[in-house]
């Protein structure tokens, strides 16, 4: 199932948590917004020059940390792939671990590009949480003056 966030209500005049169950998942601190939102609100972000022509109205983002996790009890998933880009830093760096009940199965770190979605492909099977953490990076030179470890996501594919 590839997840764009597309098919999420408008969210043309704020950013909202997204829904606690949403695609059959368990969805924790990450928020959505509209591109028409991030236009006007914060034009020089990374938020902004995530959406690509043709492409989804929303995208989602995290600071710091987040996770989905299986919707239900002994309900696991293949976590494929995810493409993130970091809204206000150069080299964000972004670590994925994945989960099978209370054990860490898998990692995966890699610095993000501020404002270019790039595809991380992951292909792990078995798993019932996924968590995302970010930190570090410098300050985009034209953001407008803006720093944090913020994580724009732009899709999810997950079986």
């Amino acid at each position: 199932m590839k997840i764009t966030f597309d098919d999420l209500p408008i969210a043309a005049d704020r950013s909202q948590l997204i829904s606690n169950m949403y695609r059959g998942l368990i969805w924790t601190d990450i928020a959505y917004g509209n591109e028409l939102f991030w236009k006007i609100r914060q034009p020089k972000s990374g938020y902004v020059t995530s959406f690509k022509r043709g492409g989804s109205r929303h995208i989602a983002f995290f600071k710091d940390n987040a996770s989905i996790s299986a919707g239900s009890r002994n309900h696991k998933f293949t976590f494929v792939s995810v493409t993130a880009c970091a809204a206000w830093n150069d080299d964000l760096q972004l670590t994925i671990m994945g989960y099978r009940n209370p054990t860490r199965t898998n990692i995966h770190t890699t610095n993000l590009v501020y404002g270019k979605p790039q595809l991380i492909l992951l292909h792990w099977k078995d798993v019932d949480k996924v968590i995302f953490t970010s930190s570090g990076g410098t300050p985009h030179p034209g953001n407008g003056g803006a720093t944090g470890s913020h994580v724009v996501l732009t899709q999810l594919t997950i079986y």
